[in-house]
């Protein structure tokens, strides 16, 4: 079993524009909207690829059914705690004349102590009992930057492998905690380190470098460029041509959760690279937004390239 923490849950609403104009009147259509979040998309992933996953996230009255309902028939076990708020809606509006994404996050509802104490509580006993746990995504308004260390103290205490995705000082925390595994992309990993990641060589360089202060696996992603991952010295990158991206949104949660699926079954770091990248970028092609479908995967897989780096 496998527990992802994904706090911040959305409903994640697509639109369709033929072309994004600020300041002016704008028309869509082909409006989508499906649970989504960080945390939804990495579990949908594991799922997807034949594991059992639960996912502790917040939600309210309005949204539980949809939740349960669309989550469960995809094999998702979700625990849902209810707050005071409704949960935040995530735009995405797809500029079909510039073939742009642009995304407006809602920061989420205002959560209480009471609410807080409860998500932290469900997720540690769940994951207590798992194999691997998952921490996914920011964490809503009320929350303090030492929520995902304290959670990661816990869980090492309890011999409970983590995971970590997320950004900013809920990252920087996070480091001092010792996680077996992070993953920033190219953007987060720069505000990190404070250094530009211009090529493949500085990404490996990077990598290397978390990796070695003490986090356990060190994973950078480069949107098409693939992803590169550092581990007890040694590093790997692993990348696959698309023609076509249709809609990467979601596609780096889709490797998180691809990597957590190697991991679990006790494959090496680079096979761990080839199904993460195998994943994300099945997600970018089909336009899935964090929906992966298992078929799409199993094509992708064979053209990934995984290099070792020197």
């Amino acid at each position: 079993m496998i527990t992802v923490g994904g706090f911040n849950t959305a409903v994640d609403k697509t639109l369709d524009a033929d072309e994004l104009a600020l300041g002016t009147v704008n028309r869509v259509s082909g409006v989508r909207a499906a649970p989504g979040g960080k945390g939804v998309h990495v579990a949908l992933t594991i799922a997807a690829l034949g594991e059992p996953v639960r996912l502790v996230g917040l939600i309210d009255p309005v949204h539980r059914a949809q939740f349960e309902d669309a989550l469960g028939a995809r094999g998702v076990e979700f625990h849902g705690v209810e707050g005071s708020g409704e949960i935040r809606t995530c735009l995405a509006i797809r500029d079909r004349v510039g073939a742009r994404i642009t995304e407006i996050l809602e920061p989420g509802p205002v959560t209480d102590e009471e609410t807080r104490s409860e998500l932290a509580r469900r997720f540690l006993a769940l994951a207590s009992e798992s194999d691997l746990a998952i921490l996914s995504g920011s964490t809503p308004p009320g929350f303090e930057a030492e929520t995902y260390a304290r959670l990661l103290a816990a869980l090492n205490e309890g011999g409970v492998r983590c995971l970590v995705d997320t950004s900013g000082e809920l990252l920087r925390r996070v480091l001092e905690a010792r996680p077996l595994l992070i993953k920033p992309n190219r953007v987060e990993a720069e505000a990190l380190t404070g250094a530009r990641i211009e090529d493949l060589r500085s990404a490996v360089d990077t990598a290397r470098t978390f990796s070695a202060r003490g986090v356990g696996i060190m994973v950078v992603s480069l949107g098409a460029e693939g992803a590169v991952a550092a581990q007890a010295g040694r590093a790997f990158h692993a990348s696959v041509t698309v023609a076509d991206v249709s809609n990467p949104v979601g596609s780096g949660d889709c490797l998180l959760g691809g990597m957590a699926v190697a991991l679990h079954r006790g494959e090496d770091l680079g096979a761990m690279l080839r199904l993460g990248v195998a994943c994300g970028s099945a997600n970018a092609a089909a336009g899935n937004r964090g929906w992966l479908q298992r078929a799409d995967v199993e094509r992708v897989l064979p053209r990934v390239t995984v290099t070792e780096m020197r």
